[in-house]
């Protein structure tokens, strides 16, 4: 019990003391949400990509003098926390975080990560999150029934963004810059997968770097680099994209006005697209996607080859017969094999049942 008779500037310190080894609110002080739960998992579902992500929100963002993450009582790493900071391209707003936790530094079985926030004027609040490093693989075909399962995190891993598991599906919970759930391990190769995509929302508005909307497929990702045949910039969380397998998708362009959405490739060593037939979506509606990668015989030259399908059809319309497109990719560094992801870039979708097979 704490001597309410103690100097107020004591009292101040007990009180310090006790939020700094607990997660105590303080009034007016500093908060911390953990999305997806206090209790994860990784390994279960083999090896997808080099980090486990935990991710949430710490507000009021403005007041936030630090946010750090430490794993099992380790060194204090700093994260950023905001759409303005150096890790904008996957902080959605401000007050997003996303720690960047090296799988390889987790021990087997169940692991403690301790999130930090100081604000302004001193006060510090932490909140931890158990992350249980498992072992298992994830075999091809897949059959993902969404009311089946209780914890998305027995069908993929978050990447990024907040995610929600609603009756009909996975549903990104708010819009904004590469919307990421991971399916598979980084040894898949050659698939078809098929889905369907409830679009609830367009964004209207897209950060300067975005390039317009998008929902789709992306094919043998990996993970995000620093570095990498793109020489992207060491930031927390890493944002470097490239090079992943292509992304297969519906996007719109900057000029909203004018611009319906096209069905559209997109390679995986560069940010060169190709925008074929356009396909205008209505908010609201249901649509059907199914998209396939393809190994097909090296030239000689060390460059892979892989040949990219997609198709997309209205929700209650047969299935086209053709695809709307194929598009053969030869690059030297876009990724041979690769899990495959659900994207939404500024789009608030629901992703239906999946099915995934080998080729």
């Amino acid at each position: 019990m704490i001597n309410k008779s103690l100097p107020s500037y004591l009292l101040y310190f007990v009180l310090s003391a006790l939020v700094s080894c607990q997660n105590i609110a303080i009034p007016d002080g500093p908060e911390i949400e953990i999305w997806h739960g206090l209790h994860q998992k990784v390994g279960h579902l083999g090896n997808a990509q080099e980090d486990f992500n935990v991710m949430g929100k710490v507000s009021p963002a403005d007041s936030i003098a630090s946010l750090t993450y430490r794993l099992n009582n380790g060194p204090f790493i700093r994260l950023n926390f905001g759409e303005d900071t150096p890790g904008y391209r996957r902080l959605a707003e401000l007050g997003h975080f996303n720690a960047d936790i090296p799988i390889a530094q987790l021990q087997s079985g169940e692991n403690i990560v301790e999130i930090i926030a100081t604000d302004g004027k001193g006060r510090r609040i932490s909140q931890k999150v158990i992350v249980d490093l498992q072992s298992g693989s994830y075999p091809l075909p897949v059959s993902i029934d969404w009311s089946n399962i209780t914890d998305p995190q027995d069908a993929g891993q978050y990447v990024d963004g907040h995610w929600e598991l609603e009756p009909n599906g996975l549903r990104t919970k708010h819009m904004g810059y590469d919307r990421i759930f991971l399916i598979g391990e980084k040894n898949w190769q050659d698939y078809e997968i098929t889905v369907t995509a409830l679009i609830n929302q367009i964004s209207e508005t897209t950060s300067r770097v975005s390039g317009g909307n998008g929902v789709g497929i992306l094919f043998r990702f990996t993970g995000h680099v620093n570095g990498g045949c793109r020489n992207f910039p060491k930031m927390q969380p890493k944002w470097g994209y490239q090079p992943f397998g292509a992304i297969t998708w519906l996007r719109r362009g900057l000029d909203k006005s004018e611009n319906l959405p096209s069905t559209q490739f997109y390679r995986g060593d560069n940010d060169r697209c190709i925008s074929y037939t356009q396909f205008p979506v209505e908010p609201g509606a249901t649509y059907w996607m199914k998209a396939k990668c393809q190994t097909l015989q090296d030239q000689g030259d060390g460059a892979g080859v892989s040949c990219y399908s997609f198709k997309i059809w209205m929700d209650g319309e047969k299935e086209p017969a053709q695809w709307n497109w194929q598009e053969t990719q030869v690059s030297q560094h876009a990724m041979r094999k690769g899990g495959v992801a659900l994207l939404a870039h500024h789009v608030d979708v629901t992703f239906g049942n999946i099915t995934i097979v080998a080729l």
